[in-house]
């Protein structure tokens, strides 16, 4: 396999013909003049990369160096070496997304810990989500991709099923996080309830004292103002109220 420094040094190889019809085209396969097929699609970051195989030689050019180095473990036969290679970037794409699955896993079991809602888990989650979407697009554009070439050449079709797989798993990694962001933000309305909860149990058990305050607040002379007991009979009525509200919620499992 011999590796290009740029993608017009890889068409340079090509029939003029096969490149004025792949001119405005990012992702294809297609069949060229010389019974060779030439392959463009993108990776995981949205970088391109371009293959173009004959019997007797495959060029490859890639943007993002990583696939590069995905490709020096490639030992296979000159005419087996368009499938070696995609099978090789197949096999590091399925260990993208199990670590994906893994780190969503570990981010939901360490989710609901006791502190709450926090903003850390919000970010996290939304970059979850973010990177699952990014990797469903890349494997529909590689599923389509694979599609086309199995048409061409129907040896290729364990790579197709390959990324057929490829593309159900990135789909039951995005539900499972959108299942994970359903749990989350049921979990933000319990906590939310409860919060409610408890302040409106302390407004019913203050309620009655704030009635007690506006009575005895009026601009009047009350008779109970010349009683000797009257100011410790407000406080034990007041201490007596609040008992009572506590006692009440918590009778009915409201406290």
């Amino acid at each position: 396999m011999i590796i290009q420094e740029s993608r017009d040094k890889l068409l340079a190889h090509v029939d003029e013909t096969t490149v004025r019809r792949v001119k405005t085209s990012k992702d294809y396969v297609v069949s060229t003049a010389d019974g060779g097929i030439l392959l463009s699609s993108r990776w995981m970051d949205n970088s391109a990369f371009m293959i173009y195989s004959t019997p007797s030689e495959t060029y490859f050019w890639a943007r993002n160096k990583k696939i590069l180095e995905i490709l020096k473990g490639v030992d296979v036969p000159k005419e087996r070496e368009l499938f070696g290679a995609l099978l090789a970037i197949a096999t590091y794409d399925l260990s993208v997304i199990d670590d994906l699955d893994d780190r969503v896993v570990a981010f939901e079991e360490n989710l609901f810990d006791g502190k709450g809602v926090t903003e850390e888990n919000f970010a996290t989650l939304h970059d979850f989500r973010k990177d699952g979407w990014s990797k469903r697009r890349y494997f529909e554009r590689m599923e389509l991709v694979t599609d086309d070439l199995m048409k061409i050449d129907d040896s290729y079709g364990f790579i197709d099923s390959k990324y057929d797989k490829l593309l159900n798993h990135s789909l039951r990694t995005q539900e499972y996080l959108d299942q994970i962001r359903q749990s989350y933000e049921a979990h933000i309305g319990i906590e939310q309830n409860n919060l409610m909860k408890f302040f409106t149990v302390i407004t019913s058990i203050f309620l009655p004292l704030s009635l007690i305050a506006g009575w005895y607040g009026m601009n009047l002379m009350m008779p109970e103002f010349n009683w000797i007991y009257s100011y410790p009979f407000v406080i034990a009525l007041s201490v007596g109220i609040i008992a009572l509200m506590l006692w009440l919620f918590r009778r009915n499992k409201w406290l």
